[in-house]
This record gives C-alpha cells, sequence and structure tokens, in this order.
C-alpha cells in the first residue's frame, strides 16, 4: 500500500481542534489550505539560461527565487530508453564569470569540476537553502522518447538511468554532483494520443506503471524525494491517464489549464480560461476546455485536491489578420501572431491597444494593429488564485519565468505578495 506523501489536510471539527497529521512518504509538509503555504511552482528553461534572456542570477537577484517553492527545471532529455543530459554545454560545462555568477566567483577551472547551469544551481540552492529544484522531462517538442522508456522490458532501467544521473549526480565521467536536483517531473505530451509524435495504446497502463517505478526507486535512494507529473487539462486527452492510480505515486499533479486553444485555429479564442464563456462558439469536445471542467474531473477521479496544482501561462496565443469587432474575440483570423506571446511584450503593447478582462472565464485578451492575443492579466491571476483557495488546491505552476516582466508582477501575484 502506498502511503500518502504529504500530510492529510485537517478540518476543523466543531470549531474544537484539528485532526492529526499522517505519516508522509515525502518527508515534508503538505501545502495547508492558506495562500502563504500553497505550492507556487515556477518553469526554468534550459533555452533561456544559454541565451542569456533568463538565468539562474536573474532567478535570485530580480527576487524570483524567494517567492517560488520549487523550480522545475526545463528540460532533460529521454532517448534511447535513458534519461540525458539535453545540451551537456549549456548545463555542465559553460563557463560562468563572476559577474554572471550566482555567488560572484567564476565557475571553476579544470577537468571534473561542474560549471554551466547545474552550477548555478547549487549557488542558488546554497542561498535559498528551503528552494526545492526539480528537473522535468518532456514537454511538447520532445517527449517522443517515452513510449519505449515505459515499457515493461525498459521501465526498470529507464528509470534507474533517471535517479543515477540526475538524483545521485553522476553527470558525465568525473562529474559526480548529488543534491542539484530533489526530485523529477514528468511531462510527457501525451500518452496514446501523442503530440509532436504519435503514442501507442499501451501508453496508459505504461504511464502508471513507470510513475510507480519511479516512485519505488526514489523512496529507495531516499524518502522525501519528489515526484510530480504536468497533464493536459483537455478531457480527450486526460482520458488516456488512469488518474486517481496515478495519483498515489505523485506528489502533486499538475493540470496545464493552459494551451487549450492554439493559434492555429481559424477563429480566435481564449486559450486558458477557468470558467466555460457561454458566448464560446466552440463544439464538444472543445467546448469543454476550461479549468475547472478539468479540476472537478480530477477529483471525481480519485486525485486528491490537495495534490492538484493549477497551472496557468505566462504568456498569450496570438492570431493575426483579425478585426477589432468583439475585441478581436471569437473573429476570424488569417494565421498566427507570433511575435509579443510573453506577458512582459504584452504589458509593452502602446496603450491604444485594445484590452479586455473577462470576470466569468476569468482570462484576458488583447487588440493590436490586426493582432489578437489571449492571455492572463494580473485581474485574471487573481481570480485564479481565489480559486485555488476556494477549492482548498495544493497550489499553483505556471509556465515559465523568463515570460514574466522584469519586476515578477505575475509571480508577485501568485505568491500573495
Amino acid at each position: 500500500m502506498i502511503l500518502a506523501y504529504r500530510f492529510v489536510r485537517c478540518l476543523l471539527v466543531a470549531s474544537l481542534f484539528f485532526c492529526a497529521l499522517s505519516t508522509v512518504a515525502r518527508g515534508e509538509e503538505a501545502h495547508p489550505a492558506d495562500s502563504a503555504n500553497q505550492a507556487v511552482i515556477g518553469y526554468f528553461t534550459e533555452d533561456g539560461a544559454s541565451s542569456g534572456r533568463y538565468t539562474v542570477k536573474d532567478l535570485a537577484a530580480g527576487g524570483a527565487a524567494a517567492l517560488v517553492t520549487e523550480l522545475d527545471y526545463a528540460f532533460g532529455r529521454v532517448a534511447h530508453d535513458r534519461c540525458q543530459v539535453a545540451n551537456p554545454e549549456a548545463a555542465l560545462d559553460h563557463p560562468y564569470s563572476a559577474t554572471e555568477s550566482v555567488s560572484g566567483k567564476a565557475d571553476p577551472d579544470g577537468p571534473g569540476q561542474l560549471r554551466g547551469t547545474f552550477h548555478q544551481l547549487q549557488e542558488l540552492k546554497q542561498l535559498f537553502p528551503g528552494l526545492r529544484v526539480v528537473i522535468s522531462f518532456g514537454g511538447w517538442g520532445a517527449s517522443a522518447g517515452f513510449p519505449s522508456a515505459a515499457q515493461p522490458d525498459h521501465v526498470r532501467d529507464f528509470v534507474r538511468s533517471c535517479v543515477h544521473t540526475f538524483i545521485e549526480g553522476y553527470f558525465a565521467p568525473g562529474i559526480h554532483a548529488p543534491g542539484v536536483f530533489d526530485g523529477i517531473d514528468i511531462d510527457w505530451e501525451y500518452p496514446v494520443s501523442g503530440g509532436v509524435t504519435r503514442g501507442t495504446p499501451e501508453d496508459a497502463k505504461n504511464f502508471t506503471a513507470m510513475v510507480a517505478e519511479f516512485r519505488r526507486q526514489l523512496n529507495a535512494l531516499r524518502p522525501g524525494l519528489l515526484l510530480t507529473a504536468a497533464l493536459p487539462a483537455e478531457p480527450e486527452l486526460y482520458a488516456h491517464f488512469e488518474l486517481g492510480p496515478v495519483s498515489r505515486y505523485l506528489d502533486d499533479v499538475a493540470i496545464m489549464a493552459y494551451d487549450m486553444h492554439w493559434d492555429t485555429e481559424r477563429v480566435t479564442n481564449l486559450h486558458s480560461v477557468l470558467f466555460h464563456d457561454p458566448a464560446d462558439p466552440s463544439p464538444p469536445p472543445q467546448s469543454q476546455y476550461y479549468g475547472d471542467f478539468a479540476v472537478k474531473a480530477f477529483i471525481a477521479a480519485g486525485v486528491p485536491r490537495e495534490k492538484i496544482v493549477f497551472g496557468v501561462p505566462f504568456y498569450g496565443k496570438g492570431w493575426t489578420g483579425v478585426k477589432d469587432e468583439n475585441h478581436g474575440l471569437y473573429q476570424k483570423a488569417t494565421g498566427p501572431a507570433r511575435a509579443h506571446g510573453a506577458y512582459r511584450d504584452l504589458k509593452a503593447l502602446p496603450s491604444s491597444a485594445d484590452r479586455q478582462y473577462y470576470s466569468g472565464p476569468a482570462t484576458c485578451s488583447v487588440w493590436n494593429d490586426g493582432n489578437f492575443w489571449s492571455y492572463d492579466c494580473p485581474n485574471a491571476m487573481r481570480a485564479k488564485m481565489a480559486y485555488i483557495r476556494s477549492q482548498r488546491l495544493g497550489g499553483v505552476m505556471f509556465w515559465e519565468l523568463s515570460h514574466d516582466t522584469p519586476d515578477g508582477e505575475l509571480l508577485h501575484i501568485l505568491a500573495g505578495r
């Protein structure tokens, strides 16, 4: 029997006392119902770090590291039925100078020395010892390796490679640095239905067996290591996950309540709504593409509320060739608008832009010069945080840190600051 991974949420009984705390395999406190202690999980991308757009030092200097409770590093690679460092030069070897590094000291020279982004994460954790850093695998464009790796003949050795490389810290020959990562996040997009690459009919049961094997090996190494997963919010996609059984092995189940409409659609829409908009012309199943629908479905499938982490975007989906009718919403478009996807860029649009907050769906839009973007503005983030608290969920997750404004406007709202 799998023990609960976090403390059981305690209810007031006749206003007299709290229920007792349960034993946890996770080895740390659960997220209480008050917002001050809910999880705030942010993705940090290797591309942002290696390009210099948003580095580990920016996490510290800009204040984000003090606001998130967990940092998900995106991504490791799944290939040849093994977990691998996706970009060894950026992650392990790139020498950060004293001015670029978190500590103010240059990365060490010579063979067998950990440099690069992983060394910067080491330095970050020294400054913020309460911060948990998790390595994430998969994502929209890099999930092709999962169907083979999760097969029964491969899964044990596959999981062993992930734990050995990233948790035990055997990153490369001669480089051993345990303690950089505190757990593993699975972002397989998607079992069975596939995403960029096709899935297989066996993926659903193999996913469950895979997370069970991850939990077994992580617990055997050290109780308290994190195991999380990012799951879709669309019914036809999460139907391929055995939600209740899977959640028994996971510390957090993040619902990606965004990307529910894509800029490749010929009619503009809202990609991250919390509640259904009656004006949405989408037929089923697209009419069920809203966050609250997914949350209720996950709970009905047996996922504990306190393990559900609600996902929000720090970016927008954009369309071009859109008339400024109905503020650009539910209008024909000629194609995707590739620029201005990040919140920081949408905020920088001119004051003449047509900005809207939709209190019912709890999301926002902006039309400017024939381009329409669906995104989450500060009002939307406040509404979603109120929803998370009212539903007694485990917290919030977002993609991703570099998309926020330099002063961290959206993150401060999620963190209740």
